[in-house]
């Protein structure tokens, strides 16, 4: 079987870095715009979540931040969760390879293409169990 995924995106905010035992991980948000727009001609975006291990977590926390452009190659997980009595799910991208596409972190020039995505987290107050997924969106 083979489980590949590969986006190119921009960091909703900066990477959270965790270090356990000596081994960093990083963990974040990365909007990727698909290839049309809604009625009201705008981008549709999608976060994904994405979490990277050692050496690629160390990179990330050095040069990635809020706006950065990068280009993932991982493995898709899902994994579901008890919360509250409610089965939650979710899924995240496993990096394996990750691209820095624009300015490293120290250079504050580095710019974001759509605004609206700079500080939105879709997994804050996420309540997957209120998803529909009978619902239609319209597509022009």
């Amino acid at each position: 079987m083979l489980n590949n995924i590969t986006v190119v995106g921009r960091l909703t905010k900066h990477p959270q870095i965790y270090d356990k035992e000596g081994r960093k991980r990083a963990t974040f948000t990365v909007a990727v715009e698909r290839n049309y727009r809604d009625k009201n001609n705008q981008p549709i975006v999608d976060f994904l979540f994405c979490k990277a291990f050692g050496k690629l977590a160390e990179n990330i926390e050095h040069y990635l931040k809020q706006g950065s452009l990068v280009g993932i190659t991982g493995q898709l997980h899902s994994s579901k969760y008890e919360k509250e009595s409610q089965t939650h799910f979710i899924s995240e991208i496993n990096i394996e390879y990750i691209k820095f596409m624009s300015s490293p972190k120290s250079d504050n020039t580095v710019q974001t293409h759509t605004s609206n995505i700079e500080s939105y987290n879709p997994f804050d107050n996420l309540d997957p169990l209120t998803i529909n997924p009978n619902e239609v969106i319209e597509i022009v």
